[in-house]
C-alpha cells in the first residue's frame, strides 16, 4: 500500500505545489509514498504561479507540468496526510469531513508538533507513516493551541518577489520540519538549504 500526502492551500498554484514539490525533490524518490496538492478554490488547470515557480526551482524544486485543481472530497478520503497552508484551510477541511480531523494539520504545525520523534526505519512503510501521523496528532492534543504567526504560510500571490522568497523559505522550512517529523531523511545532500 501507498502512503499518500495532500498538500492544500487555496488556489493550488503557489503555496501547496511548493510545499508538494519540496517534499519530492528533499525525499527518496523511489519510497512508498505519493504526493499530490489541491487547493479550496484550486484555479483548475492554471500552471504555478511564475514567481513562486522562479523560487520553487531556487530552493532546488521543480514547477514544470504543475495543474492547479480544486479540492474535492475523494482527495481528503483518500489522503493519510493532509497537510494545509493555512489554519483556515485546515478547519474547512475538518468541517466538511470530521473523519480527517487526526490526519490534517497545518504545514507548520505537524513539523512543529512532531519536532524530536525518532526516525523510522529505512524506507519506512506505509503502516510505519500512518502511526507516525498518529503520534503527532496524540501530541497535537496534548498542547495549546497555536495561532496563525505559529502555524499559517502567508500567501504570495501577486506579492512582490522578495515577500514570495520569504514565502518559498517558510515553505522550505516548514517541509524540513515535515521530514524529520515523518522519521524520514532528508536525500539530496546537494539541495540549497532553506534559509535561515
Amino acid at each position: 500500500m501507498t502512503f499518500t500526502a495532500l498538500f492544500v492551500c487555496t488556489g493550488n498554484i503557489c503555496r501547496s505545489p511548493m510545499a508538494e514539490r519540496l517534499f519530492r525533490a528533499r525525499t527518496d524518490p523511489a519510497s512508498s509514498w505519493r504526493t499530490v496538492s489541491a487547493g479550496t478554490g484550486g484555479l483548475t488547470g492554471w500552471p504555478m504561479d511564475g514567481p513562486s515557480a522562479l523560487v520553487l526551482c531556487e530552493l532546488g524544486g521543480d514547477g514544470d507540468e504543475h495543474r492547479g485543481q480544486r479540492l474535492r472530497p475523494d482527495l481528503v478520503t483518500g489522503a493519510d496526510l493532509i497537510l494545509t497552508a493555512e489554519i483556515d484551510h485546515r478547519t474547512m477541511i475538518m468541517q466538511a469531513d470530521p473523519r480527517a480531523v487526526g490526519r490534517t494539520f497545518t504545514l507548520r504545525e505537524f513539523g512543529r508538533v512532531g519536532a524530536g520523534l525518532a526516525a523510522l526505519p529505512a524506507p519506512p512503510s506505509a503502516d510505519d507513516l500512518r502511526l507516525r501521523v498518529t503520534e503527532v496528532a496524540a501530541r497535537r492534543a496534548a498542547l495549546p493551541a497555536a495561532g496563525p504567526a505559529f502555524d499559517d504560510i502567508a500567501d504570495p500571490y501577486g506579492a512582490p518577489l522578495d515577500f514570495v522568497r520569504t514565502c518559498g523559505a517558510q515553505t522550505a522550512a516548514a517541509v524540513d520540519a515535515l521530514i524529520g517529523a515523518l522519521g524520514l531523511r532528508r536525500a539530496g545532500a546537494l539541495l540549497p538549504e532553506a534559509p535561515a
